[in-house]
């Protein structure tokens, strides 16, 4: 039998907010928030260019709506 799916990284604030993610030193990006840990500070954005998504620290990112 399958297991549940784990639904905790949509009960955070930032889950499905507009951000503004910095990629590199002096890069940005925006995309929609996906997933976000926060227990371990992990957010997931997918960029809104080109659906790519970027994992990382959500220290790098701010929310834009």
């Amino acid at each position: 039998m399958p297991e549940a799916a784990d639904h905790s990284n949509t009960t955070s604030p930032l889950y499905r907010r507009a951000s503004s993610i910095l990629t590199d030193v002096t890069s940005f990006g925006e995309g929609i928030v996906t997933a976000h840990d926060e227990q371990t500070g992990t957010v997931i954005v997918m960029d809104v260019d080109d659906g790519s998504f970027w994992r990382g620290s959500d220290v790098r990112h701010r929310v834009i709506v």
